[in-house]
């Protein structure tokens, strides 16, 4: 896996060089058992070890929950490291030199503007921070802040600051420091005036910085102090801000939430600031922005513990049910915990109730059971067609659960509520999953399945313990015929680096997947039963006659099914076509039946 900065020959060096089982050993107390090594994994709470390292491969898999990679994906999740930084890290233990290549002209100057544009935004933080905690104009906002219950060490740790009712108070500073007022307005910082000139996008305001993960200043929110709409002002989208993948207060809850293993996710900048006053650090809020997909992905990083915490009314229900698709899209279960009617985190805690709140915490209910729960109080479950209107809008996302056991379960909870069999539900569940398309996106949900074709992943297995019979698998070009998408990627991407290199490397192959697929190459790897056993060679030929028959029994379906068709619309020479290629196709299963019966 190359990086914008790192060549793949470095990246080869370094994976070559670093000792899986030694990095691992930081972390893990680890035992040889056999040719491998195991401990408890530190991606999920176990009492027997199932945490398996193999260094001959340097590859490693949980048989617990999961988990597997190579050791830059180790390192990646249990240091919360980006790519690049897991590279560094290794290079620096190992001794290789890292050589970043000349970035090109446009590439320099794109940095370049990106670093001016986070130099504005410190600026003006430093003066929004300067006005609230050390300038007589910053009073108000002083004490608003005292009134809404902030303590001064939530104001320097959040750098809060306070835009003046002037219109130009920020626009003037800004010039005294040369900035770029251009660059400013792109910002969102400052407007221009009708005839020329610039004013103060932010007046009036309480100023709450928003950081990223490297600490940079990538934009701000404002909330008025006095009447007035709109309440809260926040920052444009901008080249360094983007709302969907920004979370409001991670820098400072990042450690607290590994620590923790969990965090609560919030709407509001106040509700944040009171929860890290009350100790309460394993939390942070969007952005005035419903939750994406990408906010996820980024607390996923740290956590899979993922609490939702909204306010007690309609607008917070809503942001729940919301909420539960991406949840499930991102192999989430995620909990929820709704307040009273009426309160907001910031409210109910400023009133004295965290005993209670962290009570509602230790009772989250997972966000599955309260949409089910919704649901019954929404329709007449007494009636037919309440019970209907329920079923019809709990499947389809009951058939999002990855789990194959929990989405049962699931189906047996809603049939028992609904008073209706069982396998009605579970009809309605097979259909909703044949409506879904099996492209790209559908990779990682097929992963978590295991029902994949025996013999597909059997010459996925051959492939990665026998390498020398790649080639006999590229030749007969069965990997296009496999049914399995997951499979199908595996073995194209082990096929394709055979035959660069003449060799199976499977740490590098490990660094070239999505990482539900690094779970599902690592428990192959590790999947020694089998390969073993009797004539490899055979075995595989085996594998690939019965491929080839399911594939020509699936096209004859189809060719019946058209058949039908072209049959009902009187289409004489289709059918007669399609029934010479059907009988084509029957002879040729039978001769591959045939051939496999004689090879006995």
């Amino acid at each position: 896996m190359a990086t914008p900065f790192f060549s793949e020959a470095q990246v080869s060096e370094v994976r070559d060089r670093s000792s899986i089982v030694e990095v691992v050993s930081d972390y893990v107390s680890l035992k040889k058992t056999g040719k491998h090594y195991k401990g408890l994994c530190p991606f999920h709470s176990e009492k027997t070890p199932s945490f398996t390292v193999n260094e001959e491969k340097q590859i490693f898999h949980c048989f617990g929950c999961g988990t597997g990679g190579n050791v830059f994906t180790f390192l990646m999740k249990v240091g919360n490291f980006s790519f690049p930084q897991a590279l560094e890290e290794l290079a620096k233990r190992y001794g290789v030199k890292l050589s970043r290549p000349e970035p090109s002209p446009f590439q320099k100057k794109e940095m370049a503007r990106k670093e001016i544009l986070f130099q504005i935004n410190q600026t003006a933080m430093e003066y929004f921070h300067d006005v609230l905690t050390r300038r007589k104009e910053g009073e108000e906002g002083r004490k608003y802040l005292s009134w809404r219950g902030m303590k001064q060490e939530v104001l320097e740790e959040h750098r809060l600051g306070f835009a003046v009712e002037r219109w130009d108070g920020l626009t003037q500073y800004l010039r005294e420091k040369k900035v770029s007022l251009e660059m400013a307005q792109e910002l969102g910082l400052i407007l221009p005036k009708k005839k020329e000139g610039w004013y103060d996008a932010f007046r009036g305001r309480i100023i709450f910085p928003i950081l990223d993960l490297h600490h940079r200043v990538v934009g701000f929110g404002g909330r008025l102090i006095k009447e007035g709409q709109p309440k809260y002002l926040n920052s444009p989208e901008s080249v360094i801000y983007h709302k969907g993948e920004i979370l409001y207060g991670l820098p400072a809850a990042r450690q607290s939430v590994s620590e923790r293993d969990s965090v609560i996710l919030v709407e509001g900048y106040f509700d944040l600031l009171t929860l890290h006053q009350s100790g309460v650090k394993y939390s942070v809020a969007t952005l005035g922005t419903a939750l994406t997909a990408q906010h996820l992905r980024i607390l996923k990083r740290y956590t899979r513990n993922i609490i939702t915490l909204f306010d007690g009314d309609s607008a917070g229900v809503k942001a729940t049910l919301r909420s539960l698709p991406l949840f499930l899209e991102e192999e989430i279960a995620g909990k929820t915990v709704l307040l009273p009617e009426g309160e907001d985190p910031d409210a109910f805690l400023r009133k004295g109730n965290l005993k209670a709140f962290e009570e509602k915490l230790a009772r989250a209910a997972p966000l599955i059971d309260f949409f089910f729960e919704w649901l019954m109080k929404t329709h007449d479950i007494r009636s037919i067609d309440g019970k209907i209107r329920v079923a019809r809008e709990a499947i389809p996302l009951v058939g999002r659960i990855p789990d194959g056991i929990r989405r049962n379960f699931y189906v047996k909870t809603l049939a028992d509520q609904l008073g209706v069999e069982e396998s009605l539900l579970a009809e309605m569940l097979r259909s909703s999953h044949g409506d879904r398309p099996k492209g790209e996106e559908d990779l990682k949900k097929q992963a978590g399945d295991k029902g994949f074709s025996k013999s597909e992943e059997m010459v996925v297995r051959l492939m990665v313990h026998w390498p020398e019979l790649i080639p006999t698998v590229s030749e007969e070009g069965i990997v296009e015929a496999f049914d399995s998408p997951v499979l199908k990627r595996i073995a194209g991407e082990i096929e394709q680096a055979y035959g660069q290199k003449g060799k199976l490397d499977l740490s590098e192959i490990l660094g070239s997947l999505p990482e539900d697929l690094q779970r599902e190459l690592s428990r192959i790897a590790f999947h020694e039963k089998g390969v073993d056993e009797g004539p490899r060679e055979k075995m595989l030929q085996d594998c690939i006659q019965k491929i080839h028959e399911k594939r020509l029994r699936s096209e004859n379906r189809e060719l019946l099914k058209k058949m039908r068709e072209a049959e009902k619309g009187e289409l004489d020479k289709e059918v007669e076509a399609l029934s010479l290629e059907h009988r084509r196709r029957t002879q040729m299963e039978k001769d591959l039946c045939g051939h496999r019966f004689r090879s006995r």
